[in-house]
């Protein structure tokens, strides 16, 4: 333990708020909220309707009735530093957060925490179907103009995504290129629910509408130009399209977009967007907070596993070598399109979607299938891949089709998963 345990009050707070945010699986966010109520509590200190003061040590601070004085103080807004808008309206979440992070710094300075049960959060109403529906109805028609801006293409991609997967900014910032089915029918996400602990979170598998394959397969094709523009190597699925500063540092255009990067991202494209379709006969306006197009989405997903069985990767890659080379061979002299081509397809990207599904990479199942002779772009598209996802993965992982390992005397690597 690094806290000092010799502290006491704001100091101890302070210092356990510090340690907290050191630990690798706290986020960002999670950080600041862990800094604003240490803050809190310190100030509740000082407060002449709190028992304690700044001499109360790691035994007392996290006692039921101190707490419960903190809270109320915080409840009223007596501990703020800004104004609130609405001082005295409730807010739910705020006392949620305050409780979970009460449990984190008794945590980092090993004291008994004596906590109240956590309030549920109130439930937000569903977009109702008719709404959904107009929603979706402008993505598509969003989807059809030749002349949206590389912000809009970004835009339509994350609305598609999220009207199919219900993906918070946080689970989409996570998502890189290898977490798209090569046929970008699915995509795999790491849901984190609100309020649960980090190892809660668990991988899905969730299904794509044409709608988002589409829309995917624009802003991949936008997104590699930009890549290519900048010299960018991002595995990230959504990066910036300018640059930007962060702390003082420049970012390049091409950088992992941060959840709050993201929503600010789909804020802004989609007020432009709105102002400029605003007349249209069919278009509805598009929300400006990616929570609206969450609420009432039941995406269509199943479990996936966290890490790779490695019993189970070799039975998988030698079912993607065997289709693969029966793909190769219905190909060869000229058999494109004949049943017996097709048939090995179907078997192929069964094959393929299988093994990515378990969590092989993509750089390994790209290598499997050039040893059994599929190394064109043609070929691997007949195996099921998008040719603008494997453009994507050349450029990030300097991979793409397994001549190019090839030239650089790289070879085939399959990590040993054992």
């Amino acid at each position: 333990m690094t806290v000092d345990t010799a502290l006491t009050g704001r100091a101890l707070l302070a210092a356990a708020a510090a340690e907290v945010a050191s630990w690798p699986a706290v986020s960002d966010s999670r950080a600041r909220q862990v800094r604003w109520v240490a803050g809190e509590y310190g100030r509740a200190l000082e407060h002449a309707d709190h028992p304690l003061g700044d001499g109360a040590t790691r035994g007392e601070l996290f006692r039921r009735v101190p707490v419960d004085a903190y809270l109320v103080l915080a409840r009223r807004g007596e501990l703020r530093v800004r104004a609130a808008r609405d001082p005295k309206k409730p807010s739910p979440h705020s006392e949620q957060t305050r409780v979970e992070v009460l449990g984190l710094l008794a945590t980092a300075c090993e004291a008994l925490a004596e906590l109240p049960p956590q309030p549920d959060p109130p439930s937000k109403a569903p977009v109702a179907p008719r709404p959904r529906a107009l929603l979706r109805d402008s993505l598509h028609e969003l989807a059809d103009r030749a002349d949206a801006l590389p912000g809009q293409v970004r835009m339509l991609a994350i609305g598609a995504v999220v009207s199919d997967t219900a993906a918070r900014s946080g689970e989409l910032c996570a998502v890189t290129l290898e977490d798209l089915a090569p046929t970008l029918e699915e995509v795999r996400l790491l849901r984190r629910p609100q309020g649960r602990a980090e190892d809660q979170a668990y991988r899905e598998l969730a299904a794509l509408s044409g709608l988002a394959r589409a829309a995917l397969r624009r802003w991949l094709t936008e997104r590699q130009a930009l890549m290519a523009r900048v010299g960018g190597t991002a595995t990230a699925l959504w990066v910036s399209l300018h640059a930007n500063h962060h702390d003082g540092q420049a970012v390049p255009p091409g950088t992992p977009l941060m959840p709050r990067g993201l929503s600010r991202a789909w804020t802004r494209a989609v007020a432009e967007t709105n102002d400029q379709m605003a007349g249209e006969p069919s278009w509805a306006p598009l929300p400006t907070r990616m929570e609206q197009l969450r609420r009432g989405v039941r995406p269509t997903a199943t479990e996936a596993p966290r890490e790779v069985d490695a019993e189970k990767a070799v039975d998988l890659l030698a079912a993607v070598t065997a289709t693969a080379v029966a793909l190769a061979a219905a190909r060869a002299d000229g058999g494109e399109g004949s049943t017996a081509e097709l048939r090995a397809r179907v078997a192929a990207r069964q094959a393929v979607r299988d093994a990515w599904a378990e969590g092989i990479e993509h750089h390994v199942l790209l290598g499997v299938l050039g040893d059994a002779g599929l190394r064109e772009t043609a070929d691997l598209a007949a195996a099921g891949w998008e040719p603008v996802l494997l453009a994507a993965l050349d450029r990030a992982v300097g991979w793409g089709r397994p001549r190019r390992a090839e030239r650089t005397g790289n070879g085939r690597h399959v990590p040993d998963h054992r």
